[in-house]
């Protein structure tokens, strides 16, 4: 299991930096050719920002995954620690009902665009190529959910609870 855990979690991390590092690419390439050459081209820029909205949807996994995400915890802060497992427990639920909820919503709107044939205006790509990430990020969402729900009640939350006692120790948030 461990191994499959640093195999996923590498695809995490090469499938959204890549997608990132490509997108990036893009832009720095169309800036060289409009300062230098006078040729900026309209699907550099269009697929530009399909890569970084892909790289920034495949990261939320990986913020989710490393504790990287905003979070308000001000209240939780003030809470004994099994009302924090009891809420931890809550907003892992939550957030995996939410993935579902992005899978299941993020198809509807893939298979809408499969349906009516629809294309980017700029360079007539599918656009249901570029919403694909939809469903995608859903479904690594609720994989690192899952881990998550899986830890916090693994043994009857006693793991977690013992990981905590006695301060702060990086996993002390709700998610």
């Amino acid at each position: 299991m461990e191994k499959l855990n640093r195999i996923y979690t590498a695809f995490e991390d090469y499938f959204s930096g890549g997608m990132l590092f490509i997108g990036l690419s893009l832009v720095f390439l169309n800036v060289i050719l409009r300062y230098f050459f006078g040729q900026p081209q309209s699907i550099l820029d269009e697929f530009s920002v399909y890569f970084v909205v892909w790289g920034t949807m495949a990261g939320l996994s990986v913020a989710l995954r490393n504790d990287h995400h905003i979070k308000v915890d001000m209240l939780y802060n003030f809470l004994p620690l099994k009302a924090k497992w009891i809420v931890s427990i809550f907003a892992n639920t939550v957030g995996l009902a939410f993935s579902v909820f992005f899978v299941f919503y993020g198809t509807e709107l893939v298979q809408n665009y499969l349906m009516y044939g629809q294309k980017s205006t700029d360079s007539q790509f599918p656009l249901w190529i570029v919403n694909l990430i939809m469903p995608i990020s859903g479904v690594m969402l609720g994989i690192r959910f899952i881990e998550k729900l899986y830890h916090r009640l693994k043994g009857g939350g006693k793991h977690w609870l013992n990981k905590n006692r006695g301060g702060n120790h990086g996993d002390s948030v709700p998610f």
